[in-house]
């Protein structure tokens, strides 16, 4: 007789449902130590702290999505292929220019003649938008080292744990 059961810790019914999608079963065998949980509820915006697991999952996604992306392109190159190349005559050669470093400058330029003709109330308030996005990119780096020293403390206590 053939038993086709495993056995799952309960949070792997809910982080798979948070993740609509099964999550391997390898993470959630009972007496596994079990992943962080990673709440469906928050939406990381440019500049926020992004848990190591809760990165490596959005690097899993995008992996299969540029494999989509992929395999879309080769279609359209073979579609492509089929179009007739077009000639291009000789032409006066060009210094290269660096365009994003040009746009940078362009963008820089611009954002600080903006600033210089805000009124006082609105330099305020500008002000202190930046101020926090200042404190905001400060908490992001304390959690990134607290995160880098408790790994490494458990990397320490996995060692002694050998050792013995």
């Amino acid at each position: 007789m053939f038993l086709s059961r495993v056995y799952v810790q309960p949070q792997w019914v809910f982080d798979s449902v948070n993740a609509q999608k099964l999550l391997p079963l390898d993470d959630y065998v009972p007496g596994a130590v079990l992943p962080p949980h990673l709440s469906p509820f928050v939406e990381e915006q440019e500049g926020d702290y992004i848990p190591p697991e809760r990165q490596a999952m959005l690097e899993r996604e995008s992996v299969v999505e540029q494999e989509v992306f992929e395999e879309s392109l080769a279609a359209e190159a073979l579609q492509d292929s089929l179009v007739v190349p077009v000639i291009v005559g000789p032409g006066r050669l060009k210094a290269p220019v660096d365009e994003s470093k040009v746009e940078q400058r362009e963008k820089d330029e611009e954002k600080r003649l903006a600033i210089m003709a805000m009124t006082k109330k609105r330099k305020k308030l500008y002000d202190r938008i930046m101020h926090s996005r200042k404190r905001k990119r400060s908490e992001v780096r304390k959690l990134a080292e607290k995160r880098k020293t408790y790994e490494e403390q458990q990397l320490e206590q996995t060692a002694k744990k050998v050792k013995i």
